[in-house]
């Protein structure tokens, strides 16, 4: 793979770009204070937007990584605010897999945002990077996430027994997903 790290792509509707300092009272207010967003991810609702700050600090820190993938999604629309998050959350070089997870405030849900800014990575993963693979898992209980990866093209694999753990729902299956380089060629 040759890594590019986290640049500004932009599609009909979105630009992903890398958070700032300045996404703190966004980032809490659009998604990341809410349980109902939290419910199925790997870390609990924010407390404070103390919180959100510390984490976008550290986040900001590796942009300088090439090897680093973190993109807030912001509608053209709506001045650039963040909106949601779209990131690499776990790769292995030797297959050229990587493995993706995103969320987006309920505010924006059902409306092909996700899958908008879903396609524009599997396009910069696959064109750009030059991956082999992209894989995506959600919760069971969640089969709307699952949803999202049908509609980008991405092909059900199976699902791991007790394989994921969230502070919500404790130990649970994982419904995994993945994109090929060969089924994007096509």
């Amino acid at each position: 793979m040759e890594h590019k790290g986290t640049k500004t792509l932009e599609t009909e509707r979105l630009i992903l770009r890398p958070f700032t300092i300045n996404d703190a009272e966004a980032m809490y207010h659009n998604w990341a204070n809410d349980p109902e967003v939290t419910e199925y991810l790997s870390w609990s609702a924010h407390e404070s937007v103390n919180v959100t700050s510390k984490i976008l600090k550290s986040w900001v820190t590796q942009y300088e990584d090439l090897e680093y993938y973190q993109w807030a999604i912001t509608l053209k629309e709506e001045d650039n605010m963040p909106i949601g998050s779209i990131s690499i959350v776990g790769k292995k070089e030797l297959i050229k897999s990587v493995s993706m997870g995103y969320c987006i405030g309920k505010r924006w849900w059902s409306k092909g945002i996700t899958s908008e800014a879903l396609t524009i990575l599997i396009k910069f993963f696959f064109e750009e990077v030059g991956v082999n693979r992209l894989v995506a898992e959600h919760d069971p209980a969640n089969p709307n996430s699952g949803k999202v990866m049908e509609k980008c093209g991405f092909k059900y694999e199976g699902t791991l027994r007790s394989a994921l753990w969230t502070p919500h729902q404790g130990l649970t299956d994982s419904v995994v997903y993945a994109i090929l380089a060969e089924d994007y060629k096509q």
